[in-house]
């Protein structure tokens, strides 16, 4: 789930012991570090789409992403379909499974652009084509840099720490290269129910973005799996409710 992209088409991420004291640093993560890629397993996983508005909550679409091992040196695939009333957005990437260093990145999109990515270290190239236009993509940056596409399985390879804050650099075309997130890692906190009638154990992450976005994640800490993701933009409020 790609959610720079979501969000730009709507406009047109183990048990876990929290510390009795919040860490006071800020862990830096990278392709090279700070994440445990390993902790995530295969997957499969089917979202609601909503948009909030006024508290009332109306169905925009839906999101099927899955996580797979392919055979080789320890390399991951995610693959995300995003379904529209007009079209459905097509994405899938290739990750080091150990550290979620990006090798390579596709887009297809109902108005016809592909966005075709690769990461090799702090260099990324490519193209982004939109019917007869292509664009070049030649990037290096001063060090390598996390794909956006795979921002959510970056926080499901966090260390589960209450409190604990982090940044990391993504690689978002639409924004020029790279972008800086913050987050914190909220805690336990019990994901209510739509009909608040009842609710399920997760552990809550929030990322905060250059563009004042704010995504909150519900996890299940037992199998790092998503449950729901929420984003909240200036004017917009965005829900990603896991289907039973």
């Amino acid at each position: 789930m790609k959610l720079t992209g979501l969000l730009l088409a709507l406009t047109l991420a183990g048990s876990a012991h929290a510390q009795s004291a919040p860490p006071t640093d800020t862990l830096l993560l990278s392709p090279r570090r700070s994440v445990e890629g390993q902790l995530i397993r295969p997957f499969s996983a089917r979202y609601t789409m909503l948009m909030r508005r006024e508290g009332q909550e109306k169905p925009v679409g839906s999101v099927a992403t899955s996580y797979e091992y392919l055979p080789g040196p320890k390399l991951g695939l995610k693959r995300s379909v995003i379904t529209f009333p007009t079209g459905a957005i097509v994405d899938s990437g290739t990750v080091d499974r150990r550290t979620l260093y990006p090798l390579a990145h596709r887009s297809h999109q109902p108005n016809g652009r592909t966005l075709a990515l690769n990461f090799a270290g702090p260099r990324v190239t490519g193209f982004n084509q939109v019917g007869s236009q292509r664009t070049a993509v030649d990037l290096t940056t001063s060090a390598a840099l996390f794909d956006s596409f795979s921002a959510d399985l970056v926080v499901l390879a966090l260390p589960l720490r209450a409190g604990q804050a982090f940044k990391f650099a993504q690689y978002v075309y639409e924004k020029g290269g790279p972008d800086w997130v913050r987050g914190r890692i909220v805690g336990a906190q019990p994901l209510p129910a739509p009909d608040g009638k009842t609710s399920r154990p997760a552990w809550v992450v929030q990322t905060f973005g250059s563009d004042k976005t704010t995504v909150t994640y519900w996890l299940d800490p037992s199998t790092r799996r998503l449950l729901q993701i929420e984003v909240v933009s200036p004017g917009r409020e965005l829900i990603m409710r896991q289907v039973e």
